[in-house]
């Protein structure tokens, strides 16, 4: 599984957000009860520096000197800071030597900032009325440890919340990728033309499940359609080539027993010539029918294409001498096999050097091309004639479409899309480019990638 992959998932995302807010809620928390724990402690230490600055001034000026000392010395955590100095501001005794900057001297605790204090130390500065100044402070060394102890909470529950997450997404992940590679296959298999095929719904009929079962019935209406839409064609030009066969033969049969002549006998002779192209467009829609249905791996095999556009060649040679036309092979040798089906292949390369052919003026050149590329095979039919305009190209592969430049030769419109069927079939592209002068029809024979 790729990380891109995972992270595309909706499960992983949505417990990926969850634990987000998860991880700021409980940030937020942390920091509520810290901030209301060290209100409280401030408040505390407040309580603790009025009260020893009210019990070291009850005993009266004499032995306030002697009580600072004995406070100090009774500090064996080192976290009480007391000073007393005269009215000029000179010290006189206690662990705080001079009056701290920024301290108003109004009976009030502050908070303080000194290099060997905590951050959040309280301290208050008070005239005694006496003159003296006393100086009480208290360092805020069990807030500090609380401030440690959240944010080690905090890193460590952090790590794990992301460890967890991340770990509980994926594994949430994985079920839902698994069906999404099954809905895959079975697209990939219907984009390869197995119409029966429908995407998997399991039992739990979740938000997947609604819509493979929506595309399923999708699938049902456009199989049953196209097979509606094939069946008509199919049906009409099987219906009508017996009674067109009946009709041909018994034009025939009144052009051989009958004396017409002049006129008539050329109306029975362009009878026959109309009949024999409506013939010929019923075969071709057959045969477009019989590819389409036809089993897509059935025939295939291991396809040498030199030697089917070597046999394309020997059939057309004479076709071609007898037009007029130059027909050219340039076939590489360093071509791969292909799987395909040989004899549609022939078929469809025929079509491609037959319409060549028959749409190159005399005198012309047609040219039949084998080319390995990094990708694959191509075969290139180019003809120097007069071309499809670019914005033809796409319409001259639909069934029946016949150019302005084209309607002037015999011919049903339906060899290119022979031709295109059977590049369907196999997974081939189809490309018509400007020869510069002419045409040239490609046939990449590397299976279009499927994308899922």
């Amino acid at each position: 599984m790729r990380p891109s992959e995972l992270w595309r998932t909706t499960p992983f995302r949505l417990t990926l957000m969850n634990g987000a807010v998860f991880a700021l809620a409980v940030l937020a928390l942390m920091g509520l009860i810290y901030q209301q724990t060290a209100g409280y402690l401030g408040r505390q230490m407040d309580g603790i520096v009025v009260s020893e600055a009210r019990g070291l001034t009850l005993g009266g000026a004499e032995r306030l000197p002697d009580r600072v000392a004995q406070a100090v010395a009774a500090d064996a955590r080192h976290i009480e800071y007391y000073g007393l100095f005269s009215a000029e501001g000179i010290w006189i005794t206690g662990n705080v030597r001079a009056l701290p900057p920024g301290l108003p001297v109004d009976g009030r605790p502050h908070g303080i900032k000194a290099p060997n204090l905590q951050p959040g130390s309280r301290a208050m500065a008070q005239r005694l009325p006496w003159g003296e100044i006393l100086v009480v402070g208290h360092d805020a060394l069990v807030l500090s440890g609380l401030r440690d102890i959240v944010v080690r909470a905090l890193a460590v529950s952090g790590g794990l919340a992301l460890i967890l997450g991340m770990a509980g997404a994926a594994a949430l992940s994985l079920r839902p990728l698994q069906r999404i590679d099954n809905l895959r296959d079975a697209s990939r298999a219907a984009l390869k033309g197995q119409l029966g095929v429908r995407l998997p719904v399991s039992p739990r009929r979740d938000e997947i499940d609604m819509l493979a079962g929506v595309a399923n019935t999708m699938m049902d209406e456009a199989e049953r359609l196209l097979w509606e839409v094939k069946s008509v064609g199919e049906n009409v030009a099987h219906d009508l080539r017996t009674p067109l066969n009946r009709l041909r033969a018994l034009l025939y049969r009144v052009r051989q027993e009958t004396r017409l002549e002049g006129a008539e006998r050329a109306m029975i002779d362009q009878a026959l010539a109309e009949t024999d192209e409506l013939l010929a467009r019923f075969r071709a829609l057959q045969r477009i029918g019989e590819i389409e249905r036809r089993d897509r791996q059935a025939f295939f095999e291991p396809v040498r294409l030199q030697n089917v556009l070597e046999h394309v060649i020997e059939l057309h040679e004479p076709l071609a001498e007898d037009r007029g036309v130059a027909l050219a092979a340039e076939i590489a040798a360093d071509a791969p096999q292909v799987s395909a089906d040989p004899t549609l292949l022939f078929e469809a390369v025929s079509n491609l050097v037959d319409n060549a052919l028959k749409f190159t003026p005399r005198g012309g050149r047609v040219c039949l091309r084998l080319a390995a590329r990094e990708e694959g095979p191509r075969i290139e039919v180019a003809d120097n004639g007069p071309g499809v305009t670019e914005d033809e190209r796409d319409a001259v592969l639909q069934r029946f479409y016949r150019t302005q430049r084209a309607r002037a030769e015999p011919g049903s419109g339906l060899g290119l899309s022979i031709v295109a069927a059977i590049a369907r079939l196999h997974h081939f592209t189809l490309v018509l480019e400007d020869a510069h002068p002419g045409l040239r029809v490609a046939l990449n024979c590397w299976p279009r990638g499927i994308e899922g």
